[in-house]
C-alpha cells in the first residue's frame, strides 16, 4: 500500500474541497493518508489517516502532495529535503510553474502515483550560511534562490560579492539574487537575469536595481561558493530572503555564503511537457486573459 502525504495551504484550500477530492480518491484506489492533525479534524473521511506533524509526515510517506501554489509547494521542498521525499504539486494558484497537476486532473493524478506510472526530478538546492565575526548565525536550504535586500529605509545598499574568494565587484543597489537553475524563472527572471534549464549545474548571481553603469548577471558552476559581504563602511543592515518563505537579519559586515546543497529535491513529473513547453504556457501567455480584452 503506498503511502500519501497530503501538505495542504489551508489559504488556497478555504474549505478543503479538493483536499478532500484527493483524500477520497487516494481511499478509493486502495492507498493510505498521512496527514496533519488540524487537516484531518476538518475532513470527514470514511477511514482515519494517520495524523501526525510536517517533519514526522515527510518521513513516513512515499510521496507528498502539496495542494496549494508555488509558495506550498517551495515551503514543502524545504522540509522534505532531508528525508528525499518526491514531491508533487497540485495547483490551485495563479501561476503554478512548480506544481505539476491542475485541479482538473486530481483524479488522474492520484491513480498514477498510486499505480508508480510517474518519473522523478532531481533540482539542486541552495544551501546559505549567514555568518558574523566568524559564527554562524543562521543556516538555510533554498530550491529557488536566496536574496540579499535592503530593509525598509530607502537607501543603497551595498554588497561585496566574491566567489570562492574572488573578488568580483561591490555592487551599490536594492540587493542580489542568488538563484538555482530552478529559481531561474523566478525573481531573478524579474530582475534581468538569464532562464536556465532547470537540471543544469550552476549559480546564478543577478543585481537587484544596481545604481552602476552596467547590469548584468553572474553565472558560475555549481562547485563553487558565492560570498556576499554587507559593507560595513556604510552601516547599514539587510534582510537575507530563503524562497521568499523565511528572512534574517544581516548587519553590517555579515557575511551571506551559499553554495550547492549536498542533496537534491525529488519532484514527482506525470506529464511529458518539456522545460520549454511550461515556460511558454506558464510565463509566456501569462495575462492572455487581460491582453485579450484591450482595445
Amino acid at each position: 500500500m503506498k503511502k500519501i502525504g497530503l501538505f495542504v495551504n489551508e489559504d488556497k484550500d478555504r474549505n478543503l474541497e479538493y483536499t478532500r477530492i484527493i483524500a477520497d480518491r487516494i481511499i478509493k484506489r486502495g492507498g493510505s493518508i498521512i496527514l496533519d492533525p488540524r487537516i484531518a479534524s476538518g475532513l470527514d473521511l470514511k477511514v482515519d489517516p494517520v495524523v501526525c506533524d510536517d517533519r514526522e509526515l515527510f518521513r513516513m510517506c512515499d510521496v507528498v502532495m502539496t495542494v496549494g501554489g508555488d509558495g506550498t509547494f517551495l515551503k514543502a521542498a524545504r522540509k522534505a529535503y532531508a528525508s528525499g521525499t518526491p514531491i508533487l504539486g497540485v495547483n490551485l494558484g495563479s501561476l503554478g510553474f512548480l506544481t505539476d497537476v491542475d485541479r482538473n486532473e486530481i483524479n488522474e493524478a492520484v491513480d498514477l502515483v498510486l499505480a508508480g506510472k510517474y518519473r522523478i526530478e532531481e533540482r539542486m538546492m541552495l544551501e546559505s550560511r549567514l555568518v558574523r565575526d566568524g559564527r554562524e548565525i543562521a543556516r538555510d536550504f533554498a530550491l529557488n534562490d536566496v536574496v540579499i535586500s535592503r530593509k525598509a529605509l530607502s537607501r543603497i545598499l551595498h554588497l561585496r560579492t566574491c566567489i570562492n574568494g574572488d573578488f568580483i565587484d561591490s555592487f551599490p543597489g536594492d540587493g542580489i539574487i542568488i538563484s538555482s537553475p530552478t529559481g531561474s524563472t523566478a525573481y531573478s527572471l524579474s530582475a534581468g537575469g538569464p532562464i536556465v534549464e532547470p537540471d543544469m549545474d550552476i549559480m546564478i548571481i543577478t543585481p537587484i536595481c544596481p545604481h552602476i553603469l552596467y547590469s548584468r548577471s553572474f553565472i558560475t558552476t555549481g562547485d563553487r561558493e558565492i560570498e556576499v559581504t554587507v559593507d560595513k563602511n556604510y552601516g547599514l543592515s539587510a534582510m537575507v530572503t530563503v524562497d521568499g518563505q523565511k528572512g534574517y537579519e544581516a548587519q553590517s559586515g555579515d557575511t551571506i555564503h551559499v553554495r550547492k546543497a549536498s542533496h537534491k529535491v525529488r519532484m514527482v513529473k506525470i506529464h511529458s511537457y518539456s522545460f520549454f513547453n511550461i515556460l511558454r504556457s506558464k510565463i509566456y501567455n501569462r495575462g492572455e486573459d487581460w491582453r485579450k480584452d484591450e482595445i
